[in-house]
């Protein structure tokens, strides 16, 4: 069988690497706009699918993953992906000191079968200082990362705990997601 990984995503591609699952890469490339007064998980469930559903029609005979990553900090509020590095040091001042979430929903479809999930992660960061943020806004390590941070590259300095799934942080919860590939027949993990 294969498996269509709908994400342009290397954190994704490598966290399947390394569980030894084969699978193609075809980004899905679809509208990700927050719709308004849209909570958090509803969002990210709906971009989820909607990448399943559109890397479903290139090719309707292969399973395809899908994912869609955010991170919410205080009552629902949405962390992006930053457009530029001011963008990424207000994200990271808004989570300076404070517990955020974490989430990632998942979208596994096939013939006749399909799986969802909405896997969440508590982080808590560790007070910033100013000149902190902005160096690391100016390393550029933000780019293409929900609420302008990578848990496993350099801020990782910034996380003092992470409650649940690690994996889920850097962008896709590998033992649900493998879970899911096992109880749907797709693939297993063959760890080299």
């Amino acid at each position: 069988m294969t498996l269509v990984l709908a994400s342009a995503s290397p954190r994704r591609r490598e966290l399947l690497d390394r569980a030894g699952i084969r699978f193609e890469v075809r980004p899905a490339d679809v509208d990700e706009s927050v719709l308004p007064g849209e909570p958090a998980r509803r969002y990210a469930a709906r971009v989820a699918a909607a990448k399943a559903e559109a890397a479903r029609g290139t090719r309707p005979e292969a399973w395809i993953l899908a994912a869609d990553t955010v991170v919410v900090v205080g009552e629902d509020e949405i962390l992006g992906k930053p457009a530029s590095a001011a963008d990424a040091a207000a994200m990271l001042a808004r989570l300076a000191g404070r517990t955020h979430v974490v989430m990632t929903a998942t979208v596994l479809v096939g013939p006749g079968a399909e799986a969802r999930r909405l896997v969440e992660t508590e982080v808590d960061f560790r007070p910033l200082e100013s000149a902190e943020i902005d160096s690391y806004a100016a390393a550029g390590e933000w780019r293409g990362k929900a609420g302008g941070y990578a848990a496993q590259g350099q801020a990782a300095a910034f996380i003092v705990a992470i409650r649940g799934s690690y994996t889920n942080v850097v962008g896709l919860p590998l033992a649900e997601t493998l879970a899911d590939l096992a109880r749907l027949g797709v693939a297993a993990p063959r760890y080299a």
